[in-house]
């Protein structure tokens, strides 16, 4: 929900727990850095983990960390430091859920279905958050949020129990390997860049609707159209599945950000940001499912997988980090320069990963 919710969490505690614009961004950054951490350990164990059990034990402290969350936002180290523990423990909840769906067949299918569904919520989030934050106030987001755990924790008895690894394997040594080939440096890094890109422009998309003029009702519900239309762009893969291969729906998915990008920067009025924000959400979770399956189908045990989102995750506290440098001067329109130019990198990871997928599959299998 940290993610699901970034701008509208960051305006709550703006307006609601009086912090500045890059303390917010640095303190949603340290939970992406949480998650980064947690994720990268996991991808070098995953074939050997129970992710039943992680999920539940991650799921029980992630409770803990968000009810110390509303409870330290008046204390600066205090609550910064809960928020990397939170993310840690959210990030190994989260990776045990991911990594899960690279197990099952038609994986690329479970990917969409499960981003489809995170846009539903963020939707929904993101209309309902600024409209009662007066009410909710920061506290009670960080009490929400561990309720919503709780509810996490009852679901994980359906994540898979079975370890990958037969008895007497070379621990990591495998994953390692696989992990360092250039396939899968190459999409790792390029998903990296894309949730930097994208985390950037999120985080201060509400900031910028507020530098225009528009009321919360008006932001709450242009995000919430945005996330509604994500969910047909995610769930283009469960219709297609890959029949087009991976790199060109990824083209036209990265055509399309930038194209949001370009009308969110010229935007002088509430259609255009209205426009832009549709076509940047779409695109996320249009692209994200095909990035999701281009990982699992370098490692169908979940490695490739968790490292990703393990790297992504830096690139989500890469992204409001580096956008609050940016946008220190108040001029947000800088971020979305910022996103343009970590986009086409991106694109260019998996164009390249894509092209050297086929010559790493004679290199060690799962």
């Amino acid at each position: 929900m940290p993610l699901l919710v970034l701008p509208a969490m960051i305006g709550v505690l703006v307006d609601q727990a009086g912090m500045s614009e890059s303390f917010a961004g640095w303190s949603a950054s340290l939970n992406f850095l949480g998650v980064a951490i947690v994720g990268l350990v996991i991808s070098l164990k995953v074939h050997h983990i129970n992710l039943r059990k992680l999920g539940r034990l991650a799921l029980v402290l992630a409770i803990f960390a968000d009810l110390i969350s509303a409870t330290t936002i008046g204390s600066t180290t205090i609550f910064l430091v809960v928020r990397v523990i939170a993310g840690i423990t959210l990030g190994a909840g989260y990776i045990a859920a991911v990594s899960s769906f690279a197990r099952y067949d038609d994986y690329e299918r479970g990917f969409g279905i499960f981003v489809t569904l995170q846009f539903m919520i963020s939707g929904t989030g993101l209309y309902l958050v600024p409209v009662y934050s007066d009410w909710l106030g920061a506290s009670g987001l960080f009490y929400l949020f561990a309720v919503l755990d709780l509810l996490a924790l009852s679901l994980c008895h359906f994540l898979p129990s079975k370890i990958v690894a037969k008895q007497g394997s070379q621990g990591s040594a495998s994953e390692l390997r696989l992990l360092l080939t250039l396939s899968a440096v190459l999409a790792i890094a390029g998903f990296t860049l894309f949730e930097a890109a994208n985390n950037a422009q999120f985080t201060y998309i509400e900031r910028f609707g507020v530098m225009l003029g528009l009321t919360d009702h008006q932001f709450g519900l242009a995000l919430l159209v945005a996330s509604l239309a994500g969910i047909p762009g995610a769930f283009m893969i469960v219709i297609v599945g890959q029949r087009f291969g991976m790199i060109g729906p990824l083209t036209l998915g990265f055509l399309i950000a930038v194209a949001g990008l370009f009308t969110l920067l010229e935007a002088n009025s509430y259609t255009a940001f209205f426009t832009g924000c549709c076509f940047m959400v779409f695109s996320w979770a249009f692209c994200l499912p095909f990035i999701q399956s281009l990982l699992a189908n370098i490692d169908r045990s979940g490695s490739a997988i968790a490292a990703g989102t393990s790297f992504s995750a830096f690139g989500a506290a890469l992204g409001p980090g580096t956008a609050a440098l940016v946008v220190a001067s108040t001029n947000v329109t800088h971020v979305f320069r910022l996103s343009v130019g970590l986009f086409v990198l991106a694109y260019v990871c998996f164009y390249y990963a894509s092209s050297r997928r086929q010559g790493d599959q004679t290199g060690p299998q799962t």
